[in-house]
């Protein structure tokens, strides 16, 4: 596999009151998260000059960087109100986790150039993903909404969350040097 993939398990009906106070619980994840993210940008910037070096991503590196991801988007999947399931403080496998999230397997060899300018790279992407979470963050107020008050999110945002989620994590998966392209 050479792409990275997300797929959520949307739940059928949805915990009002957790998802009242959603943000309230994320802060032990956000914490958390914080800590992972300082250290998947370290490794991230000590695995950019190995790419640039060697054109090869160090193994320990890779799986430590890949792992900051998959928590990142649990972890954001749970707080803007994807699933209700509480996501576990790893980025190890979870396949109980109602978001899985694939990371293709570290490449024998990469890219120096793309590695090189991949901040040049990834601008046309950081402009899409900007457009697409400003309309996500309306549409992630409005399904707070109808989970608070209805409890179950319209299809139609759902359908929108996960595509927005699926560009997110190829993002991801580009600003972490894990993937080589589009």
């Amino acid at each position: 596999m050479t792409t990275t993939e997300i797929s959520v398990d949307f739940p059928d009906k949805r915990k009002r009151l957790t998802t009242f106070f959603r943000f309230i619980l994320a802060i032990p994840l956000l914490i958390f998260g914080y800590v992972y993210e300082i250290l998947a940008l370290i490794c991230a910037i000590i695995a950019w000059f190995a790419l640039v070096i060697t054109a090869r991503y160090p193994g320990g590196l890779y799986r430590f960087v890949s792992g900051y991801v998959r928590y990142y988007m649990r972890m954001a999947s749970y707080m803007f109100i994807l699933v209700d399931a509480y996501p576990p403080f790893s980025g190890g496998a979870a396949p109980d986790y109602p978001v899985q999230v694939t990371i293709p397997e570290r490449k024998a060899k990469y890219s120096r150039l793309k590695a090189f300018f991949r901040f040049i790279y990834i601008l046309p992407m950081l402009i899409l993903i900007y457009v697409l979470m400003l309309v996500f963050m309306v549409l992630d107020v409005i399904a707070w909404l109808c989970a608070v008050i209805f409890a179950r999110v319209p299809g139609f945002i759902q359908s929108y969350m996960r595509f927005t989620f699926g560009w997110l994590l190829k993002f991801q998966g580009l600003y972490f040097l894990l993937t080589e392209n589009y």
